[in-house]
């Protein structure tokens, strides 16, 4: 449980308790809910923005009950995630003949398990610094840092032309041991295929 968790429900028990409390305290007849006179009002102020009087001092412990509860309650209701901001990149490829594949991949979400091998713990997510892959058929795959903070706009420009570099062609040797001959009986030339002749 987070520590927002834990702050809101502390919220929501001592609004409840207030209000418990207030009630049990007009049971035991320690307070009441009828007015009194103006000399034993109860009054609140709170940085002269928000000020409360009242002649019934019972209703406070169900207000500032009921204040606690409804923060609790605005608090905990989750907050729809923001779309994200698109990220756009520029440029141009030197001497690559095949479509390049670009892959943005988040750097630095690792977490790591225990010598017991239980695992606990959380990513943050930061989309601030992105690895970017780029891959091609041919190509030797390649891999660049950036850091989106220190970019215009959220665009990821490259002034120069990239460059991949060709992967080598394996070449195959011919050994004489791996040549064997074929024992396959073949028909004469002259002769007629019997494959889709009447019978």
């Amino acid at each position: 449980m987070s520590a927002h968790d834990i702050a809101i429900l502390i919220s929501a028990i001592a609004g409840f308790c207030m209000v418990i409390g207030g009630m049990l305290l007009i049971w035991k007849g320690a307070i009441v809910l009828a007015g009194t006179d103006s000399s034993t009002a109860l009054s609140i102020e709170w940085k002269k923005d928000f000020k409360l009087n009242t002649q019934a001092p019972g209703i406070a412990f169900f207000i500032l009950g009921l204040s606690f509860s409804s923060i609790a309650i605005y608090f905990s209701i989750p907050i729809a995630p923001k779309p994200t901001d698109p990220i756009y990149i520029a440029g141009t490829f030197d001497n690559v003949d095949e479509i390049v594949t670009i892959t943005a991949v988040p750097s630095g979400w690792e977490v790591t398990s225990g010598s017991n091998g239980v695992v606990d713990g959380k990513f943050i997510p930061d989309t601030e610094i992105l690895n970017l892959k780029f891959s091609a058929p041919g190509y030797q795959p390649a891999q660049i840092p950036q850091n989106l903070s220190k970019t215009k706009d959220r665009v990821i420009r490259f002034d120069k032309p990239f460059k991949l570099i060709k992967s080598p062609v394996p070449t195959i040797e011919s050994k004489q041991e791996n040549i064997k001959a074929a024992i396959v009986s073949l028909p004469p030339l002259g002769s007629q295929p019997s494959f889709g002749a009447a019978q």
